[in-house]
């Protein structure tokens, strides 16, 4: 599909809301007037960083900016079309899904409200602030790519060095020695596959668990 074959749907869509349109008003694809309040809609066949450029430029004129897209381009944003949704509300742009001849609102923005967001997400910034406090080590670079360190692996780290020295241990020795307090819990879960039950109550590590662990101390 082409730029040009979104025109004419979306220019209907906006008709049908009583506004008087017409294409190409000074570099802006479609432009809309209803009593003196005005509309703009980019036209794109693809999900782009220049289309949002010019979306936010068109911004300055009019008092609603949409973006058009073909249905198929949509969808093959589809990994990252929540991101996307979110973006354009953060920038109070709205969204157009065109399928063949007809247009129809995907996405409408109403102004974003930061202070609600905030709110909402108020669980994952205590997560984020916990996470900050409990880390003691500060070996992750910003932008790296692969295993991370958290404060999770950091406890995971303290079990695995003192059981790959002392071999054969209960979590009550592993807790008393290491001050970890979720150690049992650690254990059973064994999310990194680096323990394994030797015994009633007795844990050892198991052959990635050693690797892991001869690897950090090379």
């Amino acid at each position: 599909m082409e730029e040009k074959e979104l025109y004419e749907p979306v220019k209907k869509l906006l008709e049908s809301k009583g506004y008087q349109v017409k294409g190409e008003i000074k570099d802006i694809d479609v432009f809309g007037v209803k009593d003196h309040y005005t509309v703009a809609v980019e036209l794109k066949t693809k999900v782009s960083l220049k289309l949002i450029y010019q979306a936010v430029d068109r911004q300055k004129l009019c008092d609603k900016v949409y973006i058009a897209l073909p249905k198929e381009a949509i969808k093959s944003h589809q990994a990252n079309l929540r991101s996307f949704v979110y973006l354009l509300k953060r920038l109070d742009i709205g969204l157009i899904r065109v399928t063949k001849d007809q247009a129809s609102l995907f996405m409408e923005s109403e102004g974003f409200d930061l202070s609600k967001s905030r709110a909402q997400s108020s669980r994952k910034k205590q997560a984020l602030l916990k996470e900050f406090s409990l880390r003691e080590s500060d070996e992750n670079i910003g932008g790296m790519k692969g295993k991370k360190m958290t404060h999770y692996r950091e406890k995971v780290l303290k079990i695995a060095q003192y059981l790959y020295e002392f071999k054969e241990k209960s979590p009550k020795e592993i807790k008393a020695y290491t001050g970890i307090i979720d150690t049992p819990n650690i254990l059973q879960k064994n999310y990194y596959l680096w323990f394994k039950k030797v015994d009633r109550g007795i844990y050892t590590l198991s052959l990635m668990g050693i690797k892991a662990i001869e690897e950090i101390q090379k």
